[in-house]
């Protein structure tokens, strides 16, 4: 199964899952799941008409984790006002590109608050 997954690796993960518990509660349809030994499953996209998920993927390594979460917070902060408008179809990275820098450092901010719960240092 490759590289061991230490238990201190297991609990940064958690930690992780944690910090971005909003993100679950914002979005709805996306949790993170304690697989134990496996690592954390990050779940997306549920389908109540078929009762599964989209998409899901496995990580046992908290810095990836956290910024697989944080992408996902981000893409749903700047996406979600122009949803629906003709905005939106200039893609995030337009989008992002076209923020004011003050809110581009709130941003920032907000990640910093995120490793923090987390217990992440900066790279």
């Amino acid at each position: 199964m490759g590289e061991k997954y230490s238990k201190e690796e297991h609990d940064k993960c958690k930690k992780v899952a944690e910090a971005f518990r909003e993100l679950y509660d914002m979005l709805g349809d996306t949790c993170v799941l304690d697989a134990g030994e496996f690592g954390f499953v990050y779940l997306t996209y549920y389908r109540e008409r078929k009762s599964c998920f989209d998409r899901n993927k496995v990580y046992r390594n908290a810095e990836e984790l956290f910024e697989a979460l944080w992408d996902e917070w981000l893409y749903s902060e700047v996406m979600q006002p122009v949803y629906g408008t003709e905005d939106a179809e200039a893609g995030f990275e337009e989008i992002y590109r076209k923020l004011p820098d003050e809110r581009k450092q709130e941003y920032a901010v907000r990640k910093q608050q995120f490793m923090d719960l987390a217990e992440l240092k900066p790279e």
